[in-house]
């Protein structure tokens, strides 16, 4: 869990999550766009940063999906691309549509400005 890796520092975790919730919807397009045009190293490269934050935070659903979709574009397995995006995108929806509420208890008992 993500709280023992910042050593019980909400603070920390909340910055964390705040900075996924930026960043995870920008990856999902640079991939989506990537992937559409075929310029594979890029969705390749995003796929990989969104990977190791998913990784770090424990997002398993996300790590997951995010594994397999890069393991396809490493193996040139593009046929396999467009299904393992489209669940890397659901599973990120799915966390999105929490924001608010992880937010709020991580935010518990910290004062962010």
């Amino acid at each position: 869990m993500i709280l023992n890796k910042t050593k019980n520092n909400r603070l920390l975790t909340l910055i964390i999550f705040k900075k996924l919730f930026e960043e995870f919807p920008l990856q999902i397009t640079i991939i989506k766009k990537a992937l559409e045009n075929g310029h594979y190293a890029l969705a390749e490269e995003t796929t990989h940063k969104l990977h190791g934050s998913a990784s770090f935070c424990g997002l398993m659903d996300i790590q997951n999906h995010a594994y397999a979709l890069e393991s396809c574009l490493i193996n040139r397995n593009y046929k396999a691309t467009d299904q393992n995006f489209l669940l890397l995108q659901q599973g990120i929806l799915n966390l999105t549509r929490h924001q608010k509420i992880i937010l709020e208890i991580l935010n518990q008992g910290e004062s962010i400005k």
